[in-house]
């Protein structure tokens, strides 16, 4: 497994600088002058003035001699200078990765869990009244656009309840560090969880449901059964770990968001997390941000691929990794 472990590690390197180059073209190419976006306030710039500056921050240079100097930067872990926002591009960034975590941990804990438990009941009650109730909130909850059910929920709790805030992260009136701005967080925090929690939810509980009837139906399960085990027995010691298996396949895709954020509900709820910073980013030109966190999103991409593997192997004895 070690191996097979450092094996897969060094693979990511090249595959990493891959992304990061086509990444950097992709970028380099969009149309706009970031440049010109920096000076869009300064009056009378003369184009001698603007030549200079595009010297200065090397933008008059090939696209390959750009992309190495900013490789080099990201190695000396230094990605740039954020243009847009006037400082080093690591300290805007921690701070909405920091905000990004605290939402998206709590909606993926909360929401894979239910799904989780959803699925193994509706297996286990195939057919039954509850099971057709979650099938058909599950393909409703398909049909619902995130921003639509984010809109609506600010509407529904928000605006008509007043039951909590419509954006932000804490109110403006609130003394930081007191109790009252712990509770003020916590309630700008409830309904970007609950979007984003039932998104899990229905992402996950289908596919743990067919997992689960699919083992239960092996020769194997029949065998414990008429040994005289219960069905909790089959289902908790036997059938659910073959079941996670490609329920980990899923959750590892989905995996990423819990570093990229969610755009759409961070731009609807105004929350200030990774996944609003790279919208911004982005309309705005500035580009060494909107390339540090694209890339720490292809980074979590690859590192949970990696990580369902390891799982696979835990889940499964049959699974062996060669040497």
């Amino acid at each position: 497994m070690l191996h097979y472990v450092s094996k897969r590690l060094l693979e990511m390197v090249p595959l990493l600088l891959f992304i990061s180059g086509l990444i950097y073209l992709l970028l380099y190419l969009m149309p706009g002058d970031p440049l010109y976006s920096m000076l869009e306030d300064v009056p009378h710039l003369r184009p001698e003035d603007y030549e200079r500056l595009r010297k200065l921050y090397g933008l008059d240079d090939p696209v390959y001699v750009q992309y190495w100097k900013w490789l080099w930067q990201v190695i000396q872990l230094n990605p740039g200078y954020s243009r847009e926002y006037g400082q080093p591009a690591m300290d805007v960034i921690l701070p909405a990765l920091k905000n990004t975590l605290v939402l998206t941990v709590a909606a993926v804990i909360i929401g894979k869990s239910i799904a989780i438990a959803l699925g193994i009941f509706s297996a286990i009650r195939q057919y039954s009244l509850w099971d057709y109730v979650l099938t058909v909130l599950t393909f409703i909850g398909y049909c619902i656009p995130g921003f639509w059910l984010a809109l609506m929920m600010i509407i529904l709790f928000a605006v008509k309840l007043g039951w909590f805030p419509t954006s932000g992260i804490i109110s403006p009136d609130v003394v930081p560090g007191t109790w009252t701005a712990t509770l003020d967080w916590i309630k700008h925090l409830i309904l970007p969880i609950a979007v984003l929690a039932i998104s899990e939810i229905i992402q996950v509980q289908r596919y743990m449901r067919s997992s689960l009837l699919e083992v239960l139906r092996q020769d194997y399960l029949t065998t414990a059964r008429a040994k005289g085990l219960s069905e909790r027995a089959v289902v908790g010691r036997h059938a659910l770990k073959n079941a996670l298996i490609p329920v980990v396949t899923i959750i590892a895709i989905t995996m990423p968001r819990v570093i990229g954020g969610s755009t759409v509900v961070e731009t609807v709820f105004g929350y200030p997390g990774i996944g609003r910073l790279l919208y911004v980013s982005i309309m705005g030109n500035d580009f060494v941000v909107a390339m540090t966190v694209v890339m720490l999103i292809a980074l979590t991409v690859v590192a949970f691929n990696l990580l369902a593997d390891i799982l696979y192997g835990w889940l499964d004895p049959r699974i062996r990794y060669q040497d």
